[in-house]
């Protein structure tokens, strides 16, 4: 099933799953996974997409399906409507830069759940009631976006309620993410043994716990490095990286270029 207007298109389909050939298209790209993981291969290397998990190409990133677990679901919008979204909400960045991290977040879930159910009930219906639903869509899934997923906008990463124990450590690190923090000390807040706490986390967030504290650094940094001329090493070293060598192996991770680049960049514009 397709749908589409000016303003972008939602796609859903059972067949055509595996590779397919290399797109680079001039619109934001939110794909969920909803029964298992998706692969997509990328000019910088491979983006797995977990079971309920999303991931967001900006426009014109050249990306390659490789392989969608029984059904490919996904939406496209055009940047005329984050920036509308931006405008609306206030956010300095309009043409907002997405993290290229794939991970997991209640309400796109539940979002997405009820999207599909919604399309799958109404795919004989009313071609009018259906573009209808497409065009409010798009607009909800705007400001979704920009509120929970991560990128050049936020500065730290999209917040939710989660299991107990899971919010405990998640409100821990936020506290005192620049302190230098292991999995067992992780564990202690959560009164779990290191093992339960990193299966939990992974199955809630879609990340490791260590990887969701250097995200978190990353993001809780980017407001100093758009706005104020510190150097990158005081910079990192301010939000608890021990070295620059690492703030920058993780910008280049998630965004595919260093901080002195996004820098340059994301003042430009």
């Amino acid at each position: 099933m397709i749908l589409e207007n000016e303003n972008g298109l939602l796609l859903k389909r059972m067949d055509h799953l595996g590779e397919r050939d290399w797109r680079s298209d001039p619109c934001y790209k939110i794909i969920f996974s909803p029964f298992g993981r998706g692969e997509y291969q990328t000019p910088h290397g491979d983006i797995s997409i977990d079971q309920h998990a999303f991931f967001i190409f900006n426009p014109m990133d050249a990306h390659k399906q490789l392989l969608a677990t029984r059904e490919k679901f996904l939406i496209e919008v055009h940047p005329s409507m984050l920036q509308a979204a931006s405008e609306q909400l206030g956010i300095g960045e309009k043409e907002p830069e997405f993290s290229l991290i794939s991970y997991r977040h209640p309400l796109i879930r539940k979002w997405m759940a009820f999207v599909r159910d919604f399309l799958s009930l109404n795919e004989d219906s009313d071609p009018s009631t259906n573009q209808f639903f497409l065009e409010n869509s798009l607009t909800q899934l705007s400001v979704m976006m920009l509120q929970y997923g991560t990128g050049s906008h936020q500065t730290e990463f999209p917040s939710f309620k989660s299991q107990v124990n899971i919010n405990i450590v998640i409100d821990a690190l936020k506290e005192s993410y620049r302190e230098d923090w292991t999995l067992d000390d992780m564990a202690a807040v959560a009164r779990l043994n290191k093992y339960q706490l990193a299966h939990l986390f992974k199955e809630e967030v879609g990340l490791s716990p260590y990887s969701w504290l250097q995200l978190y650094r990353l993001f809780r940094s980017q407001s100093e490095l758009l706005h104020t001329n510190q150097s990158i090493l005081s910079i990192a070293l301010q939000h608890g990286f021990n070295s620059v060598a690492s703030y920058n192996r993780l910008f280049k991770k998630v965004y595919r270029k260093t901080p002195s680049e996004f820098r340059h960049i994301h003042r430009s514009k």
